[in-house]
C-alpha cells in the first residue's frame, strides 16, 4: 500500500459553518484553527512528512475588512502561541505565498515561527497565505527571467526540474492526496498549487472545515488507497 507522502487540504466552510450556528461569519474560523492543529496531529500519527493547507487566497483580500482583521489576529495568536506546542510536537512550519501585502509585524511573527521550528521534522507543514497559483507560477517566471538576464541560468537549460526550484515549495515533493472540505457547493480546486497537484488524488469532502474529524480523515485516507496510482513524471 502506497504511503502519502504530502497531504494537501483545502480548508473551506468556516463562514458557512458560522453562519448555520448564528455566529459572525468570521467566528467560523476560530474553531478551524483548532482543527488545524487537529489535523498536524493526525498526519504525525499517520507518518505523513508534509502538509500544505489552504489558509487565506489572494482572492480572499476581497473580503469585508473586518473579516480580513479577524483572521490575521487569529493567524498572529497562532504563531506566538502555538509555536512552544508546534515545537514539542516537532512540527516545522513554513508560510508560502506572496507576503507583499502582509503588515511588516504579520511578516516578522511569521519569519520568527518559521525559524523557531526549522529543526523540527515530525511533520513540515506549509501555511499558504495570501497565496494563489498563478501568482506563484508568475512570481516563479519572473525570478527565472532575473537569472536568464543575469546569465545565472541559460534558457536552454530550463527544465521541469529546474522550474520546481522557483517555486514556494522549492524540495518538497507534490502532493499525492487533496482534501477540500465544504461540500458539493466547491468541488475546484481553486488556484491550489496548480503545478505541485497535477498527478493529485482528490477527495471532496461534504463535511465543513470546522466539523472535520479524525473520522472524516480517514476516510480520505481510505480512498487514497482504495484508487490505484500511476507515477507522474
Amino acid at each position: 500500500m502506497e504511503n502519502i507522502k504530502h497531504l494537501g487540504i483545502i480548508m473551506d466552510g468556516n463562514r458557512r459553518w458560522a453562519e448555520k450556528a448564528s455566529l459572525q461569519r468570521f467566528k467560523g474560523h476560530d474553531i478551524g484553527a483548532e482543527v488545524f492543529v487537529n489535523t498536524c496531529d493526525w498526519c504525525i500519527k499517520e507518518k505523513i512528512e508534509y502538509l500544505t493547507v489552504y489558509a487565506f487566497s489572494t482572492e480572499n483580500w476581497k473580503r469585508t475588512k473586518e473579516e480580513i482583521v479577524h483572521i490575521f489576529k487569529l493567524l498572529e495568536k497562532f504563531f506566538t502561541e502555538k509555536i512552544d506546542l508546534c515545537i514539542e510536537r516537532g512540527i516545522k512550519i513554513k508560510v508560502i505565498g506572496e507576503r507583499d501585502n502582509l503588515a511588516k509585524k504579520d511578516i516578522l511573527i511569521i519569519e520568527n515561527a518559521e525559524k523557531q521550528t526549522e529543526i523540527c521534522k515530525n511533520l513540515k507543514v506549509q501555511i499558504a497565505l495570501s497565496y494563489g497559483g498563478r501568482n506563484e507560477i508568475i512570481r516563479a517566471v519572473k525570478k527565472i527571467a532575473g537569472d536568464v538576464l543575469s546569465t545565472k541560468i541559460l534558457i536552454k537549460n530550463i527544465d521541469e526540474d529546474i522550474f520546481e526550484q522557483y517555486l514556494d515549495t522549492a524540495g518538497i515533493p507534490d502532493v499525492d492526496l487533496v482534501i477540500r472540505t465544504g461540500g458539493a457547493e466547491n468541488r475546484r480546486l481553486s488556484n491550489f498549487l496548480p503545478w505541485q497537484t497535477v498527478y493529485s488524488e482528490l477527495y471532496f469532502s461534504e463535511i465543513l472545515w470546522p466539523d472535520f474529524s479524525k473520522d472524516e480523515f480517514d476516510k480520505a485516507l481510505t480512498y487514497y488507497h482504495s484508487v490505484p496510482h500511476k507515477a507522474g513524471k
